[in-house]
């Protein structure tokens, strides 16, 4: 026990994480590039290659390494499993189907936010864009906004973890980079509870998140819409949208709420 929390790692494991990662990251590559990124000999890459082959975590095209489809039970099995998932689903699709336009269920793991689901309206512009997001890993919650729903009802502790020990990239002209200024921003948001993504990731898109807390007042994740910039600058119309995605965010927290007491 005294071990365990001490921290005590099987090596090979750690390795065969360490390469999953990179192909993730690269989406095809190489055993000698691999063992470029992971600092070991091919042969020890390959072995491991290998033996994820074998157990259908990893695929071979020609002389190019990429996941496996036993990956996706698996992720659906997590994201089946997930209280928030079931709750904001539903609430999720109305917002995109309403508004036509981009709509998701967020939550955060590790300072990443993770896509729970997405759902696009029939006339959703930007669709290329988000699809394309999707192979790409998300540490940028400083700049939307449903991370930025998320980071800022966090416990400080983790808030300053993630901001000081992260890098704010600027995306866009408007992305916030200043920790000082992100921080305000973040005050601003806990406030009033909802987040202006102001085409900090992409020029012409803008955004609106809100949290979804649980009794306790935690953030368990966050429903955020997107949409051109151009058409969401009316004061009245970007009011209704703020109300209807904190409405939404309050309606997937009365299902989590509501599960939890029949079970």
């Amino acid at each position: 026990m005294g071990a365990e929390r001490e921290g005590r790692r099987i090596q090979s494991v750690d390795t065969a994480f360490r390469i999953l990662r990179e192909i993730g990251n690269e989406g095809e590559i190489t055993v000698s590039e691999l063992a470029d990124r992971v600092d070991l000999t091919p042969g020890t890459v390959h072995t491991h290659l290998h033996t994820l082959r074998r157990n259908g975590f990893v695929e071979k095209a020609e002389k190019r390494y990429k996941l496996g489809m036993e990956f996706i039970p698996f992720s659906e099995r997590v994201r089946n499993q997930t209280a928030l998932y079931h709750a904001g689903k539903e609430e999720v699709d109305k917002l995109a189907h309403k508004y036509d336009a981009v709509a998701h269920l967020v939550t955060e793991y590790d300072g990443k936010v993770l896509i729970l689901h997405e759902t696009f309206g029939k006339e959703a512009v930007g669709k290329q864009i988000h699809t394309d997001k999707r192979n790409q890993p998300r540490t940028h919650m400083h700049c939307t906004a449903a991370g930025k729903a998320i980071l800022a009802h966090l416990p400080e502790g983790e808030v300053t973890k993630i901001v000081e020990e992260g890098e704010l990239l600027a995306y866009t002209s408007h992305t916030i980079t200043d920790r000082d200024e992100l921080y305000e921003e973040l005050s601003r948001i806990r406030s009033q509870r909802y987040a202006v993504n102001n085409e900090e990731v992409v020029h012409g898109n803008r955004g609106i998140g809100a949290p979804v807390l649980n009794e306790d007042e935690e953030v368990l994740g966050a429903i955020s819409i997107s949409g051109p910039a151009s058409s969401w600058r009316d004061e009245q119309f970007e009011d209704e949208l703020i109300q209807s995605v904190i409405r939404s965010a309050n309606n997937a927290e009365i299902n989590i709420h509501s599960d939890t007491r029949t079970l």
